[in-house]
Parts: C-alpha cells; sequence; structure tokens
C-alpha cells in the first residue's frame, strides 16, 4: 500500500510582470530623472516610460497551463505508475482540453481535483481504465461500466470523492450516492464490488 507516500504541493505559477525603472540618485548632485521618466542627453525629460505591464492569457494559453501542471505534478509521482497508466493518464488531459471542443466558461482541469484522482489510483492500486470527463468546475470524474451497471467518482479537492452507483436489478435502476475520503473509497464501494470497478473485473 501507499498510504505513507508523501506528495509536494505544485509550485504556483505568476505572470510575469515587467518592473518600472529605477535609476539611483547620482553623487554628484544631478537630480535622478523621476520614476517612468527616460532623461534626454540635454538633461531634460522625455515622455513618461515603464509602466509595468500585464498579460492576459489567452483560452489556448489557459488550457496549456492547467495540463502542463497536471503534468509536472504527475512526473512527480510518475515512478508509482506504470508508463501505460501514465501516458494514458496524459492523453486524457489533452483530450479534455481540446480547444476545437471548448466551452466558453467552463473550467480547466483543477490541480487540487487531479491530484485526488492519482491518488486514488495509487492508494486503490486501481489497474482498470475509467472514461474521464471534466464537470464545470474543473473536477475530474471517472466513470466505470460494468454491463448496464455504473459507478460515477467526482474527484474533490483535499483527497475526497463524491460518487454514485447504479446497480439495474430486476425491480429497476438503483442509485446510491455518497460523499466520502479518499482512502476509504474501496471501503465503501465494497457492498457493490468494488473490485469490478477498481480491478477491471
Amino acid at each position: 500500500m501507499l498510504s505513507t507516500l508523501k506528495f509536494d504541493a505544485s509550485p504556483s505559477v505568476s505572470a510575469a510582470r515587467l518592473k518600472p525603472l529605477h535609476l539611483l540618485q547620482s553623487t554628484s548632485g544631478i537630480r535622478a530623472p523621476a520614476r517612468g521618466a527616460v532623461t534626454r542627453q540635454d538633461g531634460g525629460e522625455s515622455a513618461t516610460f515603464g509602466a509595468a505591464l500585464t498579460h492576459t492569457p489567452t483560452l489556448a494559453e489557459r488550457l496549456f497551463e492547467a495540463i502542463a501542471d497536471a503534468k509536472v505534478w504527475t512526473s512527480r509521482v510518475a515512478m508509482h505508475l506504470s508508463r501505460d497508466t501514465r501516458d494514458r493518464l496524459f492523453h486524457q488531459l489533452d483530450m479534455l482540453h481540446e480547444l476545437d471542443e471548448w466551452a466558453e466558461g467552463d473550467a480547466a482541469v483543477s490541480l487540487d481535483s487531479f491530484k485526488s484522482f492519482v491518488r486514488a489510483i495509487l492508494y486503490h492500486a486501481v489497474n482498470s481504465k475509467p472514461a474521464l470527463a471534466l464537470m464545470p468546475n474543473g473536477n475530474i470524474l471517472a466513470l466505470w461500466a460494468d454491463g448496464r451497471d455504473k459507478l460515477t467518482v467526482e474527484f474533490l479537492p483535499g483527497n475526497r470523492t463524491r460518487w454514485m452507483v447504479q446497480n439495474v436489478t430486476a425491480s429497476g435502476p438503483e442509485r446510491t450516492t455518497s460523499t466520502t475520503p479518499l482512502e476509504r473509497l474501496r471501503d465503501v464501494l465494497q457492498p457493490y464490488n468494488a473490485e469490478r470497478w477498481f480491478d477491471g473485473r
């Protein structure tokens, strides 16, 4: 079991900013130009210059950054994932963020949600291949199917999950939902035969 595995927080990424020009006071007593001003050779001052520049990321840049953050974090625990699992996760991330199919207003993948998902794979030794979707808030949604029975798990930040099991019986479909800590997910799903979901049976 990998319950003792420690994960480092992903470093935050901030937009680069151009700092205004600062000139030190001359020791000869000559007045330094005002902040944001450019001095001409004749000692006069030209138009104001050097205001901080900001860049509003485009949609493509926001999606790229979200995918990159998730992949960089995954690389830190890659030694615990099979190459096939890692490659599949990266491919699914790319597919989930295809620019041509992106809906305006939807959020890119939440890094905290993605961390919970990967930790679930490691903690519960999940070797099945769930389909993935993105919630409008960026949370990862994993979907398993066993015939007409289905398991859906939304991975929440902070190593928590919200899940729903649908079992089809002779009397019709039955649905059960709950929210539970990630570590107890297999236990609470045991009455519904968790092995068929997580172990690919």
